[in-house]
């Protein structure tokens, strides 16, 4: 009698503790981008493209795809919204079915940067312990602009006036001589 005295007091102590939230179902998408590499200049801009396939046996549900951006180095600021305007693109995919995503970047910063896609549900529905599908990392390598500085300027400024002045000197001086002697 004890025994089951004891036993009833621990299943009732166990239904007291909260239950683990019990795990969603995965995300049965593959990310694919393209390029996987791409090397600009500050201000240049480029598209990438992600191909979103539903790989799982039922329909996708409502998903959003989000672009990030991060920097390789770790010691450059990147501020996303900067890099590109439109981030994130909703959509919902049958089984077997795929869609091509374009995101327009311009590269703001010089470095090393990775650009990627996380693919996740979205809705009102969502619990919050939903995984998570990160495309591979695209390499954005973005090289600073040449540009004349003050210092480099200085010897076009003068140098030019300077040539075409001895230029016109010259033809100056040439037209006069062959006007003398005839």
């Amino acid at each position: 009698m004890r025994e089951l005295f004891l036993i009833g007091l621990l299943v009732g102590m166990l239904s007291l503790l909260p239950t683990p939230a019990l795990a969603a179902a995965p995300l049965n998408v593959k990310v694919v981008p393209e390029p996987a590499q791409v090397s600009t200049v500050i201000g240049g801009r480029f598209v990438l493209t992600t191909e979103v396939t539903n790989t799982g046996p039922t329909p996708s549900g409502d998903i959003l795809a989000h672009l990030n951006i991060a920097s390789i180095e770790g010691s450059v600021y990147v501020d996303p919204e900067d890099w590109s305007a439109s981030r994130s693109q909703q959509l919902s995919l049958k089984p077997g079915e795929s869609r091509k995503l374009s995101w327009q970047i311009q590269a703001v910063n010089p470095g090393h940067f990775a650009a990627y896609v996380v693919v996740m549900p979205y809705g009102s529905e969502v619990a919050g312990n939903e995984g998570l599908v990160i495309s591979p990392l695209v390499n954005v390598d973005v090289a600073s602009r040449s540009t004349l500085t003050a210092g480099g300027a200085l010897p076009v400024v003068v140098i030019v006036p300077l040539l075409l002045g001895l230029a016109v000197a010259g033809m100056f001086f040439r037209a006069r001589r062959r006007g003398s002697v005839q």
